[in-house]
């Protein structure tokens, strides 16, 4: 089984992320169930955002997916090469970050494959809709606020794709992520005395927080155990008609 993890932090290249760490952590709990598993920021691809032509409502081809500088077919792929899927994103004006509703409105095309199937119609703008049928886990880290809508957010996306989500884990950072916040180019560059002294102590890094590590780990052990079992596949394979 291969568990593709979906990062949507903002930071690009080998910036750390705390929710890029937690998504690791969350494979590793995979993998010691015996997952194959892959990671990926999107941030890191150019993802075009959907111009609304209708074209792919239509039966014609996305004329995104066939611009050479675009990149969302790169991760649908990736998306179809995986048995499931574990999103992981910090909070942003609580919500997911932008970067996830870009990727998310470009996945248009794979929602019309869907509603062909029932309405009898042709789609052709992708060869098929990587989400179907599979089990999702699912991040929000943050240091508190927006943990709920962050994860709320691809609930009805992931039904409307015939996904199912199984796990999800609102991780709060609370002293690690203020200080973060605080922070630019590593160091305070916040003008507020009283944050500083309150922040200017040694505090415990997130990799050092067990119980969120425990948390993202259950949701990668989770992700495996559901999307191998047997009533799954079965409930899966009856939903395909």
């Amino acid at each position: 089984m291969k568990i593709l993890g979906i990062c949507g932090t903002h930071k690009r290249g080998e910036v750390k992320s705390s929710s890029e760490w937690f998504l690791k952590v969350a494979l590793e709990g995979a993998q010691e169930k015996g997952a194959r598993t892959e990671s990926i920021r999107l941030i890191n691809y150019n993802i075009i955002p959907c111009t609304a032509c209708n074209r792919c409502f239509c039966g014609q081809l996305c004329p995104l997916l066939e611009n050479s500088k675009d990149e969302a077919k790169i991760v649908f792929d990736k998306l179809a090469e995986a048995d499931a899927l574990i999103f992981s994103s910090p909070v942003y004006a609580y919500k997911m970050p932008a970067v996830v509703f870009n990727f998310i409105q470009r996945t248009r095309p794979l929602h019309e494959k869907e509603r062909a199937d029932i309405w009898g119609t042709e789609i052709t703008a992708y060869k098929c809709n990587p989400f179907k049928g599979k089990a999702v886990g699912n991040l929000a880290v943050g240091a508190g606020l927006g943990l709920e809508g962050t994860l709320y957010d691809l609930f009805h996306y992931l039904k409307a794709m015939t996904a199912t989500s199984v796990a999800c884990a609102g991780i709060a950072l609370y002293e690690p992520e203020i200080k973060n916040l605080c922070m630019v180019n590593g160091k305070f560059a916040m003008k507020h005395e009283l944050m500083k002294e309150m922040l200017d102590k040694d505090i415990p890094g997130y990799e050092e927080n067990e119980n969120a590590i425990a948390m993202a780990r259950a949701v990668g052990r989770q992700v495996f155990d559901i999307a191998s079992s047997d009533l799954f596949k079965g409930v899966a394979e009856i939903m395909r008609f």
